[in-house]
């Protein structure tokens, strides 16, 4: 037999598959080599044509199973890394990538003619300030109004007046109006269809769309979104003039929509997307009465809710009519820059302000011309319902609960995942933490809310997107369930490093990087409600830093509480009584959340 025969015990040879990395598997090759081929080759210098094989063939090992590893973990919501891979896992869970508006209510002040005698408002100038009206803060934010607003003695309040020239009457009053608006300046899109395309999808060219706002095709039909294309029905709100309730004239009427569109997003990207239907399918033929279910469901004797209609208006099953032969065009609002939350009286210059007057053409047009050159606007709450796009692993955290709610709030989890899933255009709250209130009778529940301010940071939310969280969360809590909504407590940290370093470390940069380092780690995924502060993860940061040798146990690390001075919150805690036995952590209370503010808060000495 050939010494290079060794077909029989190489194949009784143990292949060891735990061996993965470049190292293993060029140290598993050599014994392989040297085991079974010892006359064939013998030279394993480093510099050696073998060698350079054996770690081309161990480079080639190690970058498979990498991707072997890689794929793997991608395919699983909890370990995918990568945006993309963690975006298409959670769109099932309800993920929302379209960044979100910061709506508000701010204070419009509207000059308003007296009457010819100096006493009273005219009424005659009744104004209606209309949506398309926009407005700026100082930083350039743009915000556009949300609705008409009807400006008269029974919308406003009276705030102030303005004398005549000679000081003897009232020329104007001075009327204060609360105004509903939304960041971002409202833009239209248009693209040309031709012929039809099943599940037609349109990429709208924008990277900051918050909100959809109308779809309408050249022959002046209306596209409705809808959550999914199998929706064929949605709740519509109806004026109805010969009401004589005097509560309300509005009433919900249950809608057709054979023209409708889901609406797609990426973290950069948003698309449309409607069904493959013609207009054929809108034929009096494809009708069907709305009293009989065209599914049969053996046992089924309750009525669903138009999220999970049995009952189809269409016998069509194209998933709605998609455009053709048509020009197509898209109404969104835009977000001008990427953080649109804005500060206290920032939101106080006035970009387009239209206004329409009942029979202009009888007014005084010196008076009218006075109230659209001295409108005045301001925000007397800080506006804050916009929050920064999440990294992956805040996505993850957010919407991985999102999926066991189903539509409905009964854990706490339930609660935090449905604050979270809130639409985008009323606001995003940061962070949400719920506990169960024991001294209370009735045991009810307290929901800590905690928003983004304008620069970023945690800041209290307003009273509107708090509003807008409680009437969110009234359709899903169960009916006995109590919730009051409370502004979690903003505890401000510091730090003070010691370490020592090696001596052919530049201290000032070193130290630079040592802060930087810190902050990043620590803040780049916020903390939670009620999360505690754990010293011994500073110390794990720090020790990966190769130039630090040591830190001292007792005092290399100190954490103290930063209140006031106008920069940082007013609310006092005392780490060090609040400190745990081992000192590995700060107790922080179910009703606070932890902030290291600034950079500069994280202070180093260098030994």
């Amino acid at each position: 037999m050939s010494i290079y025969d060794t077909s029989i015990s190489k194949k009784k040879t143990p292949i060891d598959y735990t061996k993965r990395g470049f190292n293993e598997i060029r140290e598993e090759l050599s014994s392989y080599i040297k085991r079974y081929y010892p006359n064939s080759y013998k030279d394993f210098n480093a510099s050696s044509f073998g060698s350079m094989m054996i770690d081309l063939m161990s480079y080639l090992g190690d970058q498979l199973h990498f991707y072997i590893d890689h794929n793997a973990n991608e395919a699983n919501p909890v370990f995918a890394k990568e945006s993309e891979n963690v975006i298409g896992h959670l769109m099932p869970y309800g993920l929302k990538i379209r960044k979100p508006a910061a709506p508000a209510l701010v204070d419009l002040y509207v000059p308003f003619p007296a009457k010819d005698s100096g006493v009273g408002i005219d009424e005659n100038y009744e104004v209606v300030v209309l949506s398309s009206s926009e407005y700026k803060t100082q930083g350039g934010n743009v915000f556009s109004q949300a609705k008409d607003i009807l400006v008269n003695a029974s919308t406003a309040d009276i705030i102030g007046h303005k004398l005549t020239d000679d000081g003897s009457s009232l020329s104007y009053y001075i009327l204060r109006v609360p105004v509903p608006v939304k960041s971002g300046i409202v833009r239209d899109f248009s693209v040309d269809i031709g012929d039809p395309r099943k599940f037609l999808k349109i990429e709208i060219p924008d990277a900051n769309i918050s909100e959809i706002i109308s779809v309408l095709d050249s022959e002046g039909n209306e596209y409705v979104q809808v959550d999914n294309l199998s929706i064929d029905t949605v709740l519509m709100p109806i004026t109805d003039l010969s009401s004589t309730d005097n509560t309300t004239k509005i009433k919900m009427k249950n809608i057709p929509v054979p023209r409708r569109y889901v609406v797609e997003e990426s973290l950069n990207k948003t698309y449309i997307q409607f069904g493959y239907g013609s207009d054929e399918d809108l034929s009096t033929n494809s009708l069907v009465d709305p009293s009989k279910p065209l599914l049969n469901q053996t046992g089924m004797k309750h009525i669903s809710t138009p999220r999970q209609n049995p009952y189809n208006i269409f016998t069509s099953n194209a998933l709605g009519v998609a455009p053709q032969n048509t020009t197509i065009t898209v109404t969104y609002r835009s977000n001008s820059t990427l953080n649109v939350n804005a500060a206290v009286g920032t939101l106080n210059q006035i970009v387009t302000a239209r206004l329409s007057f009942t029979n202009e053409q009888l007014l005084d047009s010196t008076k009218t011309s006075y109230i659209r050159e001295n409108l005045e606007i301001y925000n007397e709450q800080p506006i804050n319902g916009f929050v920064s796009i999440p990294n992956t692993e805040e996505l993850k955290m957010r919407y991985l609960g999102n999926y066991a709610t189903q539509g409905r709030a009964v854990t706490k989890q339930d609660y935090i995942s449905s604050v979270y899933a809130m639409p985008s255009s009323y606001g995003s709250i940061k962070r949400a933490g719920i506990v169960r209130d024991t001294n209370d009778l009735r045991r009810n529940l307290n929901l800590y809310l905690m928003a983004e301010g304008a620069d970023g940071k945690f800041q209290e939310p307003s009273i509107l997107l708090k509003q807008n969280v409680k009437t969110w969360l009234d359709s899903l809590r169960m009916i006995s369930d109590s919730i009051d909504i409370i502004d979690a407590k903003i505890i401000n940290l510091g730090l003070d490093i010691k370490v020592q370093t090696s001596n052919t470390s530049n201290p000032q940069s070193l130290l630079a990087e040592i802060k930087t380092k810190l902050y990043e780690e620590l803040m780049t995924i916020p903390p939670n409600i009620g999360e505690s502060f754990y010293i011994s993860e500073v110390y794990k940061i720090l020790r990966q830093i190769p130039e630090i040798i040591n830190i001292p146990l007792r005092d290399g690390v100190i954490v103290r509480n930063l209140v006031g001075s106008g920069t940082h919150s007013s609310y006092s805690y005392d780490t060090a009584e609040n400190m745990s036995l081992d000192e590995s952590y700060i107790y922080i209370p179910e009703n606070s959340i932890w902030e290291i503010k600034y950079i500069d808060d994280i202070r180093g000495t260098i030994i």
